[in-house]
């Protein structure tokens, strides 16, 4: 019995290093979960930036950036003349706060709304470091040295400021990108892609007509966008066309990711674990959605910002919430469209190579 039990013990360990997948699965996707969990992610704040608005000649207010500065997770990123300039500043820098010493003393404390869990982490890192400083100073108590709290773009922090973006990523990310992939991957499995390319179609073209019935079904979905944030009462506060433009920039990328991932696997096992682990999961824990950027360590976080979910969800809040324009959201526009554009070029290097005429 026991040579019987090592023979098959010995079979399957051979098996295991022979198949990519499996190693893959037993080894590198653990490692992968320990170090986004335990090392990525997380809820604390790492660094939070903030301006301040001081009155001129006021040697109180220079003390105050002192205790914001001396915070290891407080970055005073800049100065504003005036209460005018407050929400164009939250537009520049990453700014998430503005604080406002007023010359009678009184601290107003404004809060980027866009993102309801970072205000609220921001609440917790500021509030006990201004009620110091105006108790020191002014010789009151804690209690009433509370500064008053604002918030832009989102006065009274619905919820649905935070969720309506992160449903908007899944959507798009599940039909343009998995979907697509599974559905061409079906016909390589089946056959019939082999026998299409046998016909007069080019690559490109062959790839174009897989793929624009779901650029038709991310209309729709761009629409339903639109109608959710309409039943929500979130306003898209920036031009509609520039919104919708953005929506379809990133099912077009989502989709080239897609038909890369169905060029370059074969088996529907490899398919799923790269769309799933590789595609849908990144871009959802790592694009500011589920853990805001701020708790990220840097190296993490730079990685994330050039994630087309990353970039959909800044242009998104940006767009939406603040009314920016193209200058503000160039960044993430390049990154969405430089997506494309890589992703589209392996898959068609894939297609072209891998399955001949």
């Amino acid at each position: 019995m026991i040579q019987r039990i090592s023979a098959v013990v010995r079979k399957e360990v051979r098996h295991i290093f022979r198949d990519r997948v499996s190693c893959l699965l037993l080894f590198l996707i653990p490692a992968f979960i320990l170090i986004l969990l335990g090392y990525a992610l997380g809820f604390e704040v790492l660094h939070y930036n903030v301006k301040v608005c001081l009155p001129p000649g006021e040697a109180a207010g220079e003390r105050l950036v002192e205790r914001l500065d001396g915070q290891p997770k407080l970055h005073v990123v800049g100065r504003i003349d005036g209460p005018d300039d407050i929400a164009p500043a939250m537009l520049r820098d990453n700014t998430r706060a503005v604080v406002v010493l007023g010359d009678d003393g009184g601290v107003d404390l404004w809060l980027d709304g866009s993102s309801p869990l970072l205000s609220m982490n921001g609440e917790v890192l500021l509030l006990p470091v201004i009620a110091d400083f105006v108790s020191d100073e002014y010789g009151i108590t804690v209690e009433q040295a509370a500064p008053e709290i604002r918030y832009c773009y989102n006065p009274t922090l619905k919820r649905e400021y935070a969720s309506l973006p992160g449903l908007a990523l899944v959507a798009f990310m599940l039909v343009s990108c998995v979907l697509l992939a599974v559905s061409v991957n079906k016909e390589k499995t089946s056959g019939t892609f082999k026998l299409l390319r046998l016909t007069r179609l080019s690559s490109l073209e062959l790839v174009m007509g897989k793929s624009l019935p779901y650029l038709l079904v991310a209309v729709l979905h761009t629409a339903m966008v639109l109608g959710a944030c309409f039943l929500f009462e979130v306003p898209v506060q920036g031009s509609l066309l520039f919104f919708i433009g953005l929506c379809l920039l990133y099912s077009l990328c989502c989709m080239a990711l897609g038909l890369a991932a169905a060029a370059w696997f074969d088996r529907p096992l490899d398919l799923l674990i790269v769309c799933w682990l590789f595609i849908f999961i990144p871009n959802l824990m790592l694009s500011g959605f589920v853990f805001p950027l701020a708790t990220m360590e840097p190296s993490v976080r730079t990685v994330a910002e050039f994630l087309p979910g990353t970039a959909f969800l800044e242009a998104f809040r940006g767009i939406a919430y603040k009314a920016t324009g193209v200058a503000e959201n160039a960044r993430p526009l390049l990154t969405l469209a430089g997506g494309f554009v890589v992703a589209s070029i392996l898959a068609l290097i894939g297609f072209t190579r891998r399955i001949p005429r």
